[in-house]
């Protein structure tokens, strides 16, 4: 069990707290009022702070100010609960960790909050994970193949990252459909394949580690 910090609104933020108390954590939810939340923010303890700021920059960028002006030494993780749109044009420079997209799924959440917290305790140099010639920058949402960037879209990157972060474990296409898209998506299951061949395509020689399990999923299994 771990200690979150939320900073979020009264109405979704009584959500996430309750997915987070269902998942097993202890919650401590301080709520965001308009762009200045000087309300007091707890610091001892706490494994994981997680902003909802109803997808709005600006907002977002000032709970983190008002966080750092609190608590000038901050090294926890930093989560960020925004939608799509938002989340491509987050600044990771003011030390966000990671984003869930929302509406999220409670398995795509709870698996994120695992990860963020295990990178806590196993920082990797710079936030990036490297596989031979493939290297993933989490902290700029960078692909690059031998030293050449990738262009992926968030939901390609997304696909990779996850597989690449539970090496060798199978996942059905039930299942990527459900971390990657959400519980809401009504699309077949057509759509994880077309994403794994273009994860395929664009990452040449290193797409060959994201292998297919006949009549199960794919796994990323590299030599």
């Amino acid at each position: 069990m771990a200690t979150i910090l939320l900073l979020a609104d009264e109405a979704y933020g009584a959500r996430l707290k309750s997915d987070l108390e269902y998942i097993g954590h202890q919650v401590e939810h301080v709520i965001l009022r308009g762009r200045s939340n000087l309300s007091p923010i707890p610091a001892d303890g706490i494994d994981l702070t997680i902003i909802d700021p109803e997808s709005s920059l600006d907002r977002l960028a000032q709970a983190i100010a008002d966080l750092q002006q609190q608590h000038s030494t901050n090294d926890r993780s930093l989560l960020v609960i925004t939608d799509e749109t938002t989340a491509l044009n987050l600044d990771f420079s003011l030390g966000i960790s990671d984003f869930v997209i929302k509406p999220y799924s409670l398995r795509e959440f709870e698996a994120r909050l695992r990860l963020a917290l295990w990178n806590d305790d196993n920082p990797p140099d710079d936030h990036t994970l490297k596989i031979d010639d493939l290297v993933i920058n989490m902290a700029r949402y960078e692909v690059r193949v031998k030293g050449s960037v990738v262009e992926l879209t968030l939901k390609e990157y997304e696909l990779l990252k996850h597989l690449v972060t539970h090496e060798a474990r199978v996942f059905t296409r039930s299942d990527l459909l459900d971390s990657i898209w959400g519980y809401d998506y009504y699309g077949g299951m057509r759509t994880v394949d077309v994403h794994i061949r273009r994860l395929r395509s664009k990452l040449g020689e290193s797409g060959k580690a994201i292998t297919t399990v006949r009549g199960v999923g794919y796994k990323f299994d590299p030599p």
